[in-house]
């Protein structure tokens, strides 16, 4: 599902003394199925922009295209019923969402809140929940009684159950530790590949960044600063610095070896792309004895 804004703005309390500017003249577009992300500084507008996704914002002026849904300052609520079962949106700590006594009835109740019978929420929330590698032994339980990780994946769960055509997610890892980030993430790439979903990620993992991104959009006090691919966007290394940006750490890991006299033609954003930059500059160094 493609996905376009065009000069949009938005207004915090709008026509009073304490309008604050969100967004100011957002100009981007997501292709269907590519893999998004947004970074920047924290209060850059990231969050502001993945909330007009599905209505949770209204832009103060402009246009917001999902699929074939256009979203205008005159868009009315009762408008957007089917855009929000067509957008997933993953906040930060989405366990803390979870509310059913039982781990199928909370990821069921998505799919019959927007229209599905019984016996087919239950066969939609059993698919997700599989999806997401929780196994049915789990369904009758509470999902407070599940470890942290398995509460997450539930909340993801019942996201998908949705059968969104858009999944946003929006620093989705906050507060897990590597491992479980990376499992987080890999499970996103996957969903994204068998589903073919258009995904958006706000995130400030530079490392998930260069992995996942087809595109990555800089946002800068509500507007878009640079869009590229995250080859274009951690080119230059001054720039970033100068927009508070860090490198991924194979890039600053680069830093510290042009420090010591190794050289590269262009700078690596991967392991791969390192080793094969420097394997022939060590097969040099001559050994002491």
């Amino acid at each position: 599902m493609d996905i376009t804004f065009k000069q949009v703005s938005y207004t915090y309390q709008a026509n009073s003394p304490l309008a604050t500017p969100g967004l100011r003249d957002v100009d981007l577009h997501f292709a269907s199925g590519s893999y998004n992300a947004i970074i920047g500084q924290t209060g850059s507008g990231k969050s502001t922009l993945v909330q007009h996704l599905n209505g949770l914002l209204i832009p103060t002026a402009g246009q917001v295209i999902v699929g074939q849904q256009v979203i205008t300052p005159l868009t009315k609520n009762k408008a957007l019923h089917d855009l929000r079962r067509q957008v997933g949106l993953v906040f930060q700590f989405p366990e803390s969402q979870l509310f059913e006594e039982t781990v199928l009835k909370d990821v069921a109740f998505a799919p019959k809140n927007f229209g599905k019978t019984p016996a087919e929420a239950t066969a939609i929330a059993q698919q997700a929940l599989r999806l997401v590698g929780i196994g049915p032994e789990l369904e009758a339980k509470m999902p407070f009684d599940l470890s942290g990780g398995q509460m997450r994946r539930v909340a993801i769960a019942g996201v998908l159950a949705m059968e969104p055509e858009v999944l946003v997610l929006d620093e989705p890892t906050a507060g897990l530790d590597p491992v479980g980030r990376e499992e987080m993430m890999q499970l996103f790439a996957r969903i994204q590949q068998e589903r073919q979903l258009t995904v958006i990620l706000v995130t400030h993992q530079m490392d998930d960044v260069v992995r996942y991104a087809d595109q990555v959009v800089v946002m800068e006090q509500g507007h878009p600063l640079k869009v590229g691919s995250p080859r274009e966007i951690f080119a230059d290394p001054t720039w970033l610095a100068a927009h508070n940006l860090e490198l991924p750490s194979t890039g600053q890991l680069v830093a510290r070896l042009q420090q010591q006299g190794f050289e590269f033609t262009t700078l690596p954003l991967t392991v791969p792309e390192l080793l094969a930059q420097l394997t022939p500059q060590l097969r040099q160094v001559p050994v002491d004895g």
